[in-house]
């Protein structure tokens, strides 16, 4: 039995065999691929956008938490300035 499709438009998911998998069917009759390409290429620069500042706040936070952990082994161990 097929699996059941999702979405709308010429561009359906369905599920995939595991979890990490999208799969997409394309109905050329009913829609233009190239604006549907176009719209996928936006989403996804968006999401890579997106990922990117995930990124920098991760590692800005680590910094952060590093600096801290720094500062409380100095204080701990008598190398602080204060």
């Amino acid at each position: 039995m097929a699996q059941p499709l999702y979405g709308s438009g010429p561009l359906r998911s369905r599920n995939a065999a595991s979890s990490d998998e999208i799969q997409l069917r394309i109905d050329p009759v009913h829609g233009d691929l190239d604006e549907e390409i176009d719209g996928l290429h936006s989403r996804v620069r968006m999401l890579k956008g997106v990922a990117q500042e995930i990124n920098s706040e991760a590692k800005f936070q680590n910094d952060f938490l590093n600096q801290l952990s720094t500062n409380d082994t100095r204080k701990s161990s008598g190398w602080s300035k204060e």
